[in-house]
């Protein structure tokens, strides 16, 4: 493992850490604990609502402070995370001007895929591959907008795809002590295709993606995990009796013995 990031309010910034502990639910601790959800009851996210592209998020993970940062009116705010929901809540209603609930799971968070609840792995090299295809949008830009929990040291292109196996069946391995589970190539959403600080969208971002994926498609590559070609990144289950184990960069990732 190169990098571990977390994302401890769904959809905002992410934290780069040294190590994190497996969660009750099989997910890294902290990641995606809390969400936010409109008047509705629907997450707010990236996809509809561009006032989260200028809503920065840092964090003292210690401490459990957020802090928050209107970009545009450059004004800023920090709170306890568990001790002061309420001030949260009228904080951000003042920022979107919206009824706003600020939810926590703490024992597995609030996962994008809730069958494959696990982490997101993609190597380094799938990013730098990735950053040919775009001219102007760095590696450090696109793992803002693809938002991978563990980025592997490897710098072969798209090494991941061969953690999800063949013929849709799950796919067993290690990494350090900890069991995971391939289980898909992540399909993506139109969040990838702007820029992770403008909202900006980048034309024709996922027509280009889709033809370049294709095109350099790798031979571990098992074409029938793809309906089509808009994927990166795998998402993994880690099975319930991992809780407790400790994840960390420099952890090596080892294939299951029975798998050749």
């Amino acid at each position: 493992i190169k990098k571990i990031i977390i994302y401890p309010i769904k959809s905002l910034d992410g934290i780069s850490i040294t190590d994190v502990k497996i969660s009750s639910g099989g997910t890294l601790s902290g990641d995606r604990e809390f969400a936010l959800l409109d008047e509705n009851g629907k997450y707010l996210n990236g996809k509809k609502n561009e006032k989260l592209y200028h809503l920065r998020t840092s964090f003292d993970l210690q401490q459990r402070i957020v802090f928050f940062k209107n970009i545009i009116e450059d004004t800023s705010e920090y709170f306890n995370l568990d001790n002061e929901r309420n001030r949260i809540e009228e904080w951000l209603q003042d920022y979107f001007s919206k009824k706003i609930k600020f939810i926590q799971n703490h024992s597995s968070g609030f996962p994008d895929d809730v069958d494959a609840y696990g982490p997101t792995i993609v190597s380094e090299g799938s990013l730098f591959e990735i950053s040919k295809w775009f001219d102007g949008i760095p590696v450090n830009e696109l793992e803002r907008r693809f938002r991978p929990n563990i980025i592997l040291d490897s710098q072969q292109a798209f090494l991941e795809d061969c953690l999800v196996g063949n013929e849709q069946k799950d796919f067993p391995f290690t990494i350090g002590n900890i069991s995971f589970i391939g289980a898909t190539i992540c399909q993506r959403c139109v969040v990838p295709s702007k820029d992770p600080i403008t909202g900006e969208k980048y034309d024709s971002f996922q027509k280009i993606f889709a033809e370049m994926r294709k095109t350099t498609l790798p031979e571990w590559s098992d074409k029938n995990r793809f309906d089509h070609f808009y994927r990166l990144c795998i998402n993994t289950k880690i099975p319930f009796s991992e809780a407790g184990k400790i994840l960390s960069v420099g952890d090596k990732l080892e294939f299951a013995e029975n798998i050749s």
